[in-house]
């Protein structure tokens, strides 16, 4: 047998044990999910932020998508206003499930949806780490995200975060790819995929313009202008018109009211009455900005405690507080976490890891923006890893500024495991060569034309 045959072939047995063990990977994911749909009881399942999500998806789903977006909602509905001009994205995705009653089926049957996502996101993180590192990384993180107790716990309700999971790992997936062939096009469907995650969550609707600066500084050539300028059409496509419709029914494309609330929610406590005090609607956003300065000021050592010490701690922790069962977002009667030893096992494991995972995924996070671990990539890696860091940093940075909640943090744990494995991989991968000198090139170049020129001579004879 040749060495090329023999290479080959063993090419082909890892990769059938990486796509068996990947099998195996999301089974465990489908029956954990599968398992605690049907033993877990939520006391009630519309509270909150999911009951105006719910009535909002059945206004859509009675009078029509279209009709709401564009136009006024009619008289008598219980669906909230100022929800419409803030998230839709979650709403649209239940009005394929909500009925004129929030009755039971219709709600299991969003639910069983998005226990769905929730194990498709396995596959989508294998699909993003093994474009960035090597397939036993991708199967690591697969692993935790699989049997992650908050990633299983999440679907189990009414809320956006496996929507947005969803949403978010497709855009880094495609983005993982832009330095390859036809980068322009793919920074098109990864901008557009971008809209769809700030229709899901408003607070994404800015990560556009750091990501841009990622394009700009990791394309070369042609690509360095052409690329920024294909993502700036994907994302206005998707999400103008969400902007146009804000623009037409209150006069301005971005709602701040939800923006504002969420600042005035998240002061220090000593200040958080104060600021929750009405203020003018033309100014609120600069008042509420301005509450934040005047607690700066009157405090800067509290201020600096409060908000890049204490707010960072609760978003990324897995809960508070601690006598609570942490993973879930509302009460629950019943839940396997409490009995079965499967369970329970898989929760502690987690909660073992996740504290030495929180800090090395934040060292992941700066680690790939450094000139020498950006040596250690090739470009597909370093744009596909410095995406991933970008979302952590500016999602952790929009909460911390506003309220912060672990719920908050929890669709972006795939993306910490892929960076609490960065260290770990930049240290173990081999470096890579050193990029031929210009005179090399030059001779190389040299001597391709020669090639031509002789390959040439027979075809004119």
């Amino acid at each position: 047998m040749s060495p090329v045959k023999s290479k080959r072939q063993d090419g082909q047995t890892v990769s059938l044990v990486v796509l068996f063990m990947l099998a195996v990977i999301i089974a465990v994911g489908v029956f954990l999910r599968g398992q605690a749909f049907l033993a877990t009881e939520v006391v009630e399942p519309l509270q909150a932020g999911s009951a105006d999500a719910y009535a909002l998806a059945q206004t859509l789903s009675s009078q029509g998508a279209y009709k709401v977006l564009t136009a006024p909602i009619e008289a008598g509905s219980d669906a909230d206003s100022a929800q419409t001009f803030g998230s839709l994205g979650y709403p649209l995705f239940l009005s394929l499930f909500a009925t004129p009653e929030a009755g039971a089926s219709s709600i299991n049957a969003a639910v069983i949806a998005q226990l769905v996502l929730g194990v498709l996101a396995i596959l989508l993180v294998f699909m993003l780490t093994s474009r960035l590192m090597d397939p036993q990384w991708a199967l690591t993180v697969a692993f935790l995200t699989a049997v992650s107790p908050s990633l299983v716990n999440i679907s189990l309700y009414l809320v956006s975060a496996t929507l947005l999971m969803i949403a978010m790992l497709l855009y880094l997936v495609t983005a993982a790819k832009i330095s390859d062939r036809w980068a322009i096009i793919r920074s098109f469907i990864a901008a557009a995929l971008l809209g769809i995650v700030a229709w899901v969550d408003p607070t994404y609707e800015f990560l556009i313009l750091p990501w841009l600066v990622v394009l700009f500084m990791s394309s070369k050539g042609v690509s360095k202008l052409f690329t920024p300028v294909a993502a700036i059409l994907g994302f206005a496509l998707v999400f103008g018109p969400f902007m146009a419709r804000n623009q037409e029914a209150i006069e301005t494309p971005i709602a701040t009211a939800p923006i504002v609330a969420s600042i005035q929610q998240g002061m220090p406590p000593a200040q958080a009455d104060d600021a929750a005090a009405p203020v003018d609607e033309a100014t609120s956003a600069v008042a509420a900005i301005g509450q934040v300065g005047g607690s700066f000021i009157d405090d800067p050592r509290g201020f600096l405690k409060w908000y890049f010490v204490e707010k960072p701690k609760v978003l990324w922790s897995l809960g508070e507080p601690a006598g609570v069962e942490q993973t879930f977002v509302y009460p629950v009667a019943a839940t396997p976490y409490t009995e079965n030893p499967i369970f329970l096992t898989s929760e502690e494991f987690m909660h073992l890891l996740y504290g030495p995972v929180a800090l090395i995924g934040v060292l992941g996070a700066i680690l790939v923006w450094l000139p020498a671990a950006g040596r250690r990539l090739t470009p597909k890696q370093r744009i596909g890893l410095r995406s991933v860091s970008l979302v952590l940093i500016y999602a952790t940075l929009a909460k911390v500024l506003g309220t912060a909640a672990p719920q908050y943090a929890t669709p972006l744990m795939p993306l910490l495991f892929v960076m609490a494995l960065t260290p770990l991989y930049l240290i173990t991968a081999p470096r890579l060569e050193a990029a031929p000198k210009k005179a090399s090139k030059s001779k190389a170049k040299g001597n391709e034309a020669k090639e031509e020129a002789g390959e040439a001579q027979p075809e004119a004879a």
